[in-house]
């Protein structure tokens, strides 16, 4: 019976505790849950035309599809918001080129093409 005392009274004083600051909202300071979350939100692509000085870099099948500028502007953080560096432009076309190449012969064939872009872009979308 001791025993289960000297349990019950650290559990109860956490209870109080988190009882304690309850506000009404879940303790989110009058934030509530609105449906979707900020983590939806980064999964969405960029919905605009890609800028910056990397575009002219870019492949042609990451800059004008749209599973093209999902890759670019989910899969590489500094491209979030459209603007394509140099440097991310170089990044991107080396890792959708291996990616691409599913057969490793180094050429690169419309279907291989057309499919990496579907798989890459559902990956991020998902």
């Amino acid at each position: 019976m001791r025993r289960h005392a000297l349990w019950t009274v650290p559990v109860l004083t956490g209870l109080a505790a988190c009882t304690w600051g309850y506000d009404g909202d879940y303790g989110h300071g009058g934030y509530a849950y609105r449906g979707e979350s900020w983590a939806a939100d980064a999964r969405r692509p960029y919905q605009g035309e890609l800028t910056g000085p990397g575009v002219e870099i870019l492949d042609d099948w990451l800059k004008e599809t749209a599973e093209g500028r999902a890759v670019v502007t989910l899969g590489f953080r500094d491209a979030g918001d459209g603007d394509v560096s140099e440097d991310v432009a170089h990044r991107a076309n080396i890792w959708f080129r291996r990616y691409a190449d599913g057969d490793r012969d180094m050429i690169l064939t419309d279907p291989e093409i057309r499919t990496a872009l579907v798989a890459a872009a559902g990956r991020y979308l998902r």
